[in-house]
């Protein structure tokens, strides 16, 4: 097995088991967003506390890439800083844009998302829950 099947296989299962895949009651903030290419949809569950995140969920529908990058982002998330997040965001974003290789292990399966900067009309689809926690922590802030 090469290091692209293994990939594969990481995105396919985070898509068919989705980690922290669930509504909640107790949350400190609640975004619903909208991926603006495909009509992908999650709303997303924040519990954040002297800006750590202390739980992290989701729901929603899409394709196998938003919703694999959901179950990985809710993963990583957990129990961060928002400092720590925003600057996760950007080595994602070079990632996903531009193809940059990312070898900070903090970024866990999302790595195996990299080759979707071949594709951009998958772009949002796999930065949607960082597009997501960016809206939330605007919404904060208000």
């Amino acid at each position: 097995m090469n290091i692209n099947d293994l990939y594969k296989r990481v995105i396919l299962d985070h898509a068919k088991n989705r980690r922290n895949h669930r509504e909640t009651d107790c949350y400190t903030h609640k975004v619903h967003y909208k991926n603006p290419t495909c009509g992908d949809v999650m709303t997303m569950y924040a519990t954040i506390k002297a800006n750590k995140i202390e739980d992290l969920s989701f729901v929603g529908e899409g394709c196998f890439i938003s919703m694999a990058s959901s179950s990985m982002f809710t993963n990583i998330a957990k129990k961060k800083t928002i400092a720590e997040i925003e600057e996760l965001s950007i080595l994602m974003k070079d990632m996903i844009l531009t193809g940059k290789a990312v070898d900070d292990l903090r970024l866990e399966d999302t790595i195996s998302l990299g080759d979707i900067h071949k594709f951009p009309a998958r772009y949002n689809c796999a930065l949607m829950p960082w597009q997501a926690f960016e809206k939330l922590l605007k919404n904060r802030e208000k």
